[in-house]
């Protein structure tokens, strides 16, 4: 993954009661680390809620499913999806967008945010014209 490995604790994480618990179990040798308790530990990148190997990892496997999805690859197009289900499909950033598009009165009335995951009833944010893939998290 081109990323550099570790060689002390200190390299993985800040966490001071996080590296006693590691040397407690692995001791002085970082390379004995299983996958999931290092991604546990690991340093978040600012702003996102993984650390820099889940993200790696996330994007590596993401990569591979939509490479292997036919629905994604030779037959993204008209003749499987349709010319408005294209549309649909390249003008769609959000759960709230869907919801736009089939429920206008219900997103009117009660959805302020920009997200369907956001307290619906909050006061609104002004619209970015920036998609959401190519936002830089603000945090």
């Amino acid at each position: 993954m081109f990323m550099i490995p570790i060689k002390k604790w200190e390299d993985l994480t800040d966490d001071k009661e996080a590296i006693e618990a590691l040397e407690d179990v692995y001791g002085g040798n970082v390379e004995e680390l299983d996958l999931l308790v290092g991604l546990m530990a690991e340093k978040k990148i600012k702003g996102f809620a993984i650390s820099e190997t889940a993200f790696n990892i996330f994007v590596i496997m993401a990569t591979r499913r939509l490479e292997a999805d036919r629905f994604f690859t030779s037959d993204f197009n008209e003749m499987t999806y349709t010319k408005k289900g294209l549309e649909w499909v390249n003008t769609t950033e959000s759960l709230k967008d869907v919801f736009d598009r089939h429920y206008p009165e219900m997103t009117d009335r009660w959805m302020n945010s920009e997200s369907a995951f956001s307290v619906w009833d909050s006061p609104p944010v002004a619209k970015n014209p920036i998609p959401l893939y190519l936002r830089v998290p603000s945090s």
